[in-house]
């Protein structure tokens, strides 16, 4: 009596039409029943030659009727299609009402970036652009701090159709990480996590009408800039250093970040750049000329270099930023150049957006 190995072994002579190989080492069996005699045999087909079925047939009956086979029957099935991959950039949009948005990066922690996010967006409201920033920093949100909205979370609230409405301060409009997270608890996000919330939050709040939009992201090139990017159309991205060589280092990985999401790269800002003494001399605390040095290797414009003071440090810890509290400080000067740089870089940028 004929046995499933008989069947086996004996499918291994039967070749496809056309080829010099047998259909099992072509992984074309799918199952193989034997009771009584009788074999009942699939395989899996994938073919656009007509003749091919009838073919395949006729061998496998004919090879498993020399072989002790009573009766045949083979059924041939279609290859299971698995669904292609989503693309996660098919639903990246421009947000509703917001004319430009702009990032603001940076390669590692420490070096001012959410201090310059602010300060930036302050100097562009300025000029009489209506300008919003969204905390996008989920690891660390300090615009709360910066700009005295600590009390955030009990102020927030959603339209009808579920969607969140911007706090105000200092004339922007504001909406931060920060007012969902507690102090207390450290946010632990992962991968999955991070890109369903980031993209949640971008395209989850009813923004008014603004001509910028400057988005703080975390510190580094994790998760977090990719889900934005993938979510949101940037038209720029400001990456913020301090002069020391590991910051540059750092910086320009974030420059090389932003290039692979197709972020057009407005330039670099250095922070912390000087400070100037009791004598009126300008010193170097943190180094000088980083900023420069990798604008010029990244090929990139440097946007400004701003100087090391006690009263921005001091002004952000009270929710009072520069360019409010002390308008005509040296910072606040440089912050207004940076901000008719960025404004300029923006406007160079924007065409080749629209033709992309």
């Amino acid at each position: 009596m004929i046995s499933e190995a008989d069947v086996r072994a004996a499918l291994a002579d039967v070749q496809y039409p056309g080829l010099r190989r047998d259909i099992v080492s072509l992984g074309m069996l799918r199952s193989v029943a034997v009771r009584d005699g009788r074999v009942h045999v699939s395989l899996t087909v994938s073919t656009e030659r007509e003749d091919v079925p009838d073919l395949l047939r006729s061998a496998v009956v004919e090879r498993l009727a020399r072989a002790g086979a009573v009766r045949t029957e083979v059924q041939l099935l279609t290859p299971e299609r698995r669904p292609a991959a989503p693309d996660p950039w098919s639903k990246q949009g421009r947000l509703r009402k917001v004319r430009s948005v702009i990032a603001v990066g940076a390669g590692k922690g420490g070096v001012g970036k959410s201090t310059v996010a602010v300060n930036l967006a302050l100097a562009l409201r300025e000029t009489g652009d209506r300008v919003g920033i969204l905390d996008a920093d989920i690891y660390g949100p300090s615009v709360p701090v910066l700009l005295g909205l600590e009390d955030g979370a009990s102020r927030t609230r959603m339209t009808p159709d579920k969607h969140i409405v911007p706090l105000e301060a200092h004339g922007l409009s504001v909406i931060s990480f920060g007012f969902f997270l507690s102090a207390e608890s450290p946010a632990v996000w992962r991968g999955p996590m991070v890109s369903k919330a980031v993209t949640q939050f971008a395209r989850g709040v009813e923004w008014p009408e603004l001509d910028v939009l400057v988005v703080d992201l975390p510190p580094g090139t994790g998760d977090v800039p990719l889900s934005l990017a993938q979510a949101v159309v940037l038209d720029g991205a400001v990456v913020v250093t301090t002069p020391q060589r590991l910051a540059t280092l750092e910086a320009a990985k974030a420059v090389d970040m932003f290039r692979t999401l197709n972020v057009p790269v407005l330039g670099v800002v250095e922070n912390m750049s000087r400070s100037t003494c009791a004598c009126g001399r300008h010193s170097h605390p943190f180094g000088a000329g980083g900023g420069d040095r990798l604008a010029t290797t990244a090929g990139i414009p440097l946007l400004g270099e701003l100087p090391f003071a006690d009263g921005v440090v001091e002004g952000s810890d009270h929710g009072d930023p520069t360019m409010i509290s002390a308008p005509a400080t040296e910072y606040a000067i440089a912050m207004r150049r940076v901000a008719d740089e960025v404004r300029e870089a923006l406007d160079r940028a924007r065409p080749m957006l629209e033709t992309a």
